[in-house]
């Protein structure tokens, strides 16, 4: 499984600058082990929609993201984004953060991407519910988020369940002990 993550990781920026998109597609690939939290966040823009996305996150109007600008633009996303693990909430932080250039941004050939972890601490004797969701709207609205589970859940845990609610940007994990 963290094969086809990391896979994913590989191909959705390739993808996106292979062709342009005719919508702004908002992803959250997000990854539970039983020791860390990993959340990648992509943002693929439309080719109408690319050079308004760059000039977003461009503050000072240059024409290139700097990486205090690149940083704030993951601060701000994250700032969004809920995740807790048997009703104890954690914080996302530390975001390495990719900006495609402004010419890819403006032709819809680029991907905007923030990554971020945290620690967490699951007993593999005992089932977990782990709630993640996005709320950042400054582009769309609607976010997908796929779940992927690290190896050491997947092997010491079972019944794994996944939920999505009705909201777009919201999933709900439940796993079991062995």
């Amino acid at each position: 499984m963290r094969g086809v993550f990391i896979a994913a990781l590989v191909v959705l920026p390739v993808a996106a600058a292979a062709h342009p998109h005719s919508y702004t597609d908002q992803q959250v690939q997000l990854s539970v082990g039983l020791e860390v939290a990993d959340v990648t966040l992509v943002v693929v823009p439309s080719a109408g929609d690319g050079a308004a996305i760059f000039s977003h996150i461009d503050l000072d109007g240059d024409g290139a993201v700097s990486d205090e600008e690149a940083q704030a633009f993951g601060a701000d996303v994250l700032a969004t984004t809920e995740l807790t693990v048997d009703g104890r909430a954690f914080a996302l932080t530390d975001a390495a953060v990719a900006v495609p250039s402004a010419e890819e941004a403006a032709e819809g050939m680029g991907a905007f991407v923030v990554k971020a972890s945290t620690p967490i601490s699951l007993s593999e004797a005992k089932a977990h519910r782990v709630d993640f969701g996005i709320s950042y709207g400054a582009f769309s609205h609607d976010w997908f988020v796929q779940p992927f589970f690290h190896p050491d859940l997947v092997e010491k845990t079972s019944s794994r369940s996944v939920d999505r609610t009705e909201a777009d940007g919201k999933v709900v994990i439940r796993f079991n002990g062995p």
